[in-house]
């Protein structure tokens, strides 16, 4: 038998994180393959653990291919003849354009050319300097927007890049633009985020034009969703090479609830749920209410083990409904799970809980993609909506209605709603819309008439102030940027800021 090593050296993935000193850091699967591509072997190889692989003498020559979270592949030959024991070192010499970005660049998508060193193909970043960004944050039942006080900041002509200091509660990101769909992306709170914006190289036509990555430095756990993101189920079970990996996570809920929140998602993904005791998962989601996914992986725990009696069917429908009530899920894989209980519990609820439901149905219709992280569209975070909305935050305008793939059934299921009510004007786009909620979001906005888009144009043009927001459904506010007026003095709005643009991080 032969020896393999394979080894991995990404440097600009070595820097300290803040708060999490005892992440091991980055941590990839890597399989050996033969001449004819069956999978010989598989592991697990990190910055500072290699892979170990016994490989038989009998094979001359092996490949060892490594997988990135995106889907993006490195393979290298390795020819065994000459050498009883072998050794392979994937680095990062041709991706780590700069330091502070590298991070990220498992994440990106399959090619990454902006992060790879190659020319930078499609749109620069400059084209979205005048995008917005805004943090709301869920506090006593109502979402409100936050001052952005960022710790760090960064940039270079393919990405913005901040970090953040969060406190334990719901968070989002939203953004937005002339020409970029105000979104939402979860982010994860209580303790450093760090967001990286940059253009999008997919070529999808659907595919939002920035690319937002989020990382809280839990970088085992995050790339172990990303995988699960992806349906890499294989590489998922090579990350955690046994179910004690995510036995472990979960275990430390009280160090660290985010990644034991993650490793509980992997016992139920892979249907190895009941290898934990269920007050583990009652102390999850009882302890980290402030974290709205505990509440509905505990729900689901209680589903996958059947509803006995009356008491567990109340239990099951008080966790949908607080993690309803908590603000939205964290990660994609949170939604997935309300998705399922609402279709169990739909059947078993009351009346009164009708409007939890269409909540979770308006969120499915409204979500897009930001790997792992929850991202929705919508105007505000508590009402996520299909309805594509741009402008700057003081001038809202509808672009065009989404309906994304699966959302006919959905659409079934209210059109006799929508006839009940006699709502012929809006026939038409209530077919494209899952619930109730939307059809009565569409009658209630009137589309401008030509005075008022030539007046938002106009403020839009304006890149030297805005004027207060006449949008009652979102809070008041004032832009805190400098002000340079005729006489060349400068005024100040307001000391905090509530947004920025993408232009102004950095800088």
């Amino acid at each position: 038998m032969r020896s393999l090593t394979v080894g991995l050296d990404y440097k600009s993935l070595t820097s300290p994180k803040r708060g999490r000193e005892n992440e091991l850091g980055i941590a990839l699967p890597v399989k050996v393959l033969d001449a004819d591509g069956s999978i010989i072997a598989d592991a697990l190889t990190s910055l500072d653990r290699p892979a170990e692989f016994r490989i038989s003498d009998e094979l001359r020559t092996v490949f060892v291919r490594l997988a990135w979270p995106s889907g993006k592949t490195e393979t290298k030959r390795v020819n065994l003849q000459q050498n009883e024991m072998a050794k392979v070192v994937f680095t990062d010499t041709k991706f780590a354009r700069n330091e502070w970005s590298a991070w990220a660049t498992p994440l990106l998508n399959s090619r990454a050319s902006r992060f790879c060193g190659e020319r930078s193909s499609g749109a620069s970043i400059e084209a979205y300097l005048s995008v917005w960004l805004r943090i709301w944050q869920f506090d006593q039942g109502k979402w409100h927007q936050m001052p952005i006080n960022p710790l760090m900041q960064y940039k270079n002509d393919v990405a913005r890049q901040m970090d953040l200091d969060l406190v334990a509660k719901p968070h989002l990101l939203q953004v937005g633009g002339s020409s970029v769909p105000w979104r939402f992306i979860a982010l994860p709170s209580s303790g450093p985020c760090r967001i990286l914006l940059t253009s999008n190289d997919s070529k999808d036509p659907r595919a939002d034009p920035l690319k937002i990555v989020v990382t809280s430095f839990r970088t085992s756990a995050e790339t172990l969703l990303e995988f699960l993101a992806r349906d890499a189920v294989r590489a998922a079970n090579t990350m955690v090479s046994s179910v004690e990996m995510a036995i472990s996570l979960f275990e430390e809920k009280f160090h660290d609830p985010l990644a034991a929140l993650i490793g509980a998602y992997y016992l139920l993904r892979i249907e190895d749920w009941d290898r934990v005791p269920l007050w583990w998962w009652q102390n999850l989601s009882t302890n980290f209410p402030w974290i709205p996914d505990t509440a509905i992986v505990h729900c689901v725990r209680l589903l996958r083990a059947g509803l006995e009696d009356e008491i567990a069917r109340v239990k099951a429908i008080t966790l949908f409904k607080d993690c309803v009530d908590r603000g939205w899920p964290v990660y994609e894989e949170g939604l997935q799970l309300l998705q399922e209980a609402g279709s169990l519990l739909r059947h078993i609820s009351s009346r009164q809980d009708a409007e939890y439901f269409a909540k979770v149905e308006s969120l499915v219709t409204a979500k897009t993609w930001a790997g792992a992280a929850l991202s929705f569209y919508g105007k505000e975070p508590s009402r996520p909506s299909a309805v594509l909305w741009v402008g700057m935050p003081n001038a809202p305008r509808r672009r065009r209605l989404s309906q994304p793939a699966g959302v006919g059934e959905l659409i079934k299921q209210n059109q006799q709603v929508v006839e009940d009510l006699n709502l012929t004007i809006a026939s038409k786009v209530s077919r494209q819309m899952s619930s109730l909620m939307f059809a009565k979001e569409f009658v209630a906005q009137r589309p401008p008439n030509k005075n008022t888009v030539r007046k938002r144009a106009r403020q839009e043009s304006n890149s030297e102030s805005f004027e207060k927001s006449e949008n009652n459904a979102i809070e008041d506010y004032w832009i805190s940027r400098e002000i340079d007026d005729d006489t060349n003095e400068k005024k100040t709005a307001k000391p905090h800021v509530t947004w920025l643009l993408l232009g102004d991080i950095g800088n």
